[in-house]
């Protein structure tokens, strides 16, 4: 909704939902120490990593990332937007919530609940004429394919005339006028001035937003003519790009289960739902978007990618898992071997089959592997690096430090290769696409539990203890402001090289915020939440805390130290190349200097 609700009703609402409260009316959880502990329901675990903090009233999991306060718990949980989950913790606590709206914003709701209106008579409309006689071809084809009269209501499916203007004259009688039919897409004006109905003896499967709302609608043929669907063009409440059909269905069945099943077709989601699987969804015969990776990520950060057996299908379900993975989410792809989708191969198999398909299922990058040795084979050196390039973005792009070993070890075996040549062909990659890397997967990820982070600096390599060493003063300076002036003054503004880190100090910094960004947690970056859920459900230490904030600075400077050295070393090469001397004396000399500054007293910070 477009009005505003004021920062004092959020505070209240907030107040009055404890977080641990909330949760529990959707996990069961145990104590332990200051948090409390779940299995996260937004990706399968076996060992509870869903951690709860009562004092700081955050979440966070440290198996998937997710984390956040209580609204954001429930915009995941209950898939609803920001105003929503205020509204919905709102009416729970039993606070009033003002409706304050322009008249320019009343009257874009109020044209939104007139289409919204209308989908819902037209979904109406279809439904009733699938259940009369004109219908029974239409319930013929879907008794064909053995879709029971449960699973059409659950889905609401319907049926369209084969008349050219069956509908359009129905909805003139209830003074809805042609024009605003050909907006919403119902209806088409031929070159004549007049209207036919766009939807013409189709099933018709209506689409929802996430709130089971019908705005739009996709209808499939009963026999061979082209095109086989159809679906409503896009337009001011319809984009197929933004949306997932039967979500609102699955949400359920995704919470409980832990992981989606992404499907390309509604008659997949449709069929396999009969047979029992009430967490798959599909992208409506599109190529899959980062938008609606973004909105199946609200429900989960696990999920199957089970499309077509074809060539095409197998192209369309490896793009569609890239682009999850971009995002953060641990995909696999389900193979359907001799069928050529998800509702032929349940038919034939039932849920039984279908469990052990997806059991089976591969991650990205063993998908990849296995389709480019059957394509290309393993001939030679040049078949193998040719692979072992297609799937370095993946490989690459593989946020869990185990999940990427096993990936790395997975690779070298099919390729018959090194593991630690792949892996330097990971950094290489890493190292050419810098600035991708850096932005993705570099935040919660890889920060470590502050007590431990100077303890096992050693044990690290040096870009993890680097890493470790940002997140641990991050960490100081949201519990406790005076920290800042010290890191400034030992390491200037802008020392992080993580940018999430470095965003979220800045706020501190020029907003004198700390513990303040709690407050005003649901008003950032899914990846600054991240961030600040993980650090600030940790338990800080309370003793030596000026030798731990030594050796964070002293690790970052040391790594600093070494990233100028590698810098000067590079210049200092291509002067010499060049038959620059003068540059040449420049360079040792700092080269020297450097070298020198690192191998210094280990002096820590200035006392």
């Amino acid at each position: 909704m477009s009005s505003l609700i004021s920062e004092d009703i959020i505070e209240d609402i907030k107040q009055k939902s404890d977080i641990v409260e909330v949760i529990s009316q959707y996990l069961s959880s145990e104590r332990r120490g200051k948090n409390f502990v779940a299995r996260c329901p937004f990706h399968q675990e076996k060992t509870p990593s869903f951690n709860i903090n009562p004092e700081k009233q955050i979440f966070h999991c440290f198996g998937c990332g997710v984390g956040g306060n209580v609204f954001k718990f429930i915009m995941m949980v209950e898939g609803l937007s920001f105003p929503e989950a205020v509204r919905f913790l709102g009416a729970k606590a039993g606070v009033m919530i003002p409706e304050e709206r322009s008249p320019r914003d009343l009257a874009r709701q109020n044209k939104k609940n007139r289409a919204l209106e209308i989908y819902g008579l037209v979904r109406d409309v279809f439904r009733f004429w699938l259940s009369k006689e004109v219908g029974l071809s239409a319930v013929q084809y879907l008794e064909k394919r053995n879709l029971s009269q449960e699973v059409r209501e659950t889905f609401q499916l319907g049926y369209s005339l084969p008349g050219w203007d069956h509908l359009v004259r129905f909805l003139n009688s209830k003074d809805i006028s042609s024009e605003e039919l050909a907006k919403l897409g119902l209806i088409q004006a031929k070159e004549t001035g007049r209207y036919f109905d766009r939807f013409r003896d189709r099933i018709m499967f209506p689409i929802w937003d996430t709130q089971g709302r019908v705005v739009g609608f996709g209808g499939r043929t009963l026999g061979d003519d082209t095109p086989k669907y159809l679906n409503s063009p896009e337009g001011e409440y319809f984009n197929k790009g933004q949306l997932l059909y039967g979500l609102h269905i699955a949400r359920r069945g995704i919470r409980e289960q832990g992981f989606a099943v992404l499907m390309e077709g509604y008659l997949d989601v449709v069929s396999t739902y009969q047979h029992g699987v009430t967490n798959a969804v599909a992208s409506l015969g599109t190529a899959f978007t980062r938008e609606q990776g973004k909105l199946l990520m609200n429900y989960t950060h696990q999920a199957v990618v089970a499309y077509d057996a074809d060539e095409a299908g197998i192209k369309a379900a490896i793009r569609a898992s890239e682009i999850l993975q971009e995002l953060g989410c641990q995909v696999r792809i389900a193979s359907i071997p001799e069928y050529k989708d998800p509702d032929e191969f349940i038919q034939r198999h039932g849920l039984a089959g279908w469990s052990k398909i997806i059991d089976a299922a591969l991650p990205l990058v063993h998908f990849k592997l296995t389709q480019a040795v059957k394509k290309v084979g393993l001939k030679n050196s040049t078949a193998k690096r040719s692979i072992l390039q297609e799937v370095l973005p993946n490989l690459a792009a593989v946020a869990s430090p185990l999940e990427l070993e096993e990936a790395v070890r997975y690779t070298a075996t099919v390729l018959q290769l090194n593991w630690e040549t792949v892996l330097a062909e990971i950094k290489a990659y890493k190292a050419n696409n810098r600035k991708k890397y850096q932005n993705r997967h570099n935040t919660a990820e890889n920060s470590h539990n502050i007590a431990s982070n100077s303890h096992h600096r050693m044990q690290q390599t040096p870009q993890d203890a680097r890493t470790a060493a940002e997140a641990g003063l991050l960490r100081l300076a949201l519990e406790d402001k005076t920290w800042l002036d010290r890191m400034v003054a030992e390491l200037g503004k802008d020392f992080f090289q993580n940018p999430v880190y470095q965003e979220i100090f800045n706020r501190i910094l020029n907003q004198n915020l700390g513990q303040d960004l709690l407050n005003r947690m649901d008003q950032l970056e899914e990846s600054q939440q991240r961030v600040l859920s993980k650090l600030l459900v940790q338990e800080i230490p309370r003793d030596d805390l000026v030798q731990i904030f030594s050796d964070f600075v002293l690790t970052i400077k040391k790594s600093s130290q070494k990233a100028r050295l590698e810098d000067l070393l590079v210049q200092l090469a291509t002067a010499e190349r060049l038959g620059d001397t003068e540059k040449v004396l420049f360079l040792r000399r700092q080269v020297n200097l450097t070298i020198m500054k690192s191998e210094g007293p280990e002096r820590g910070v200035a006392t």
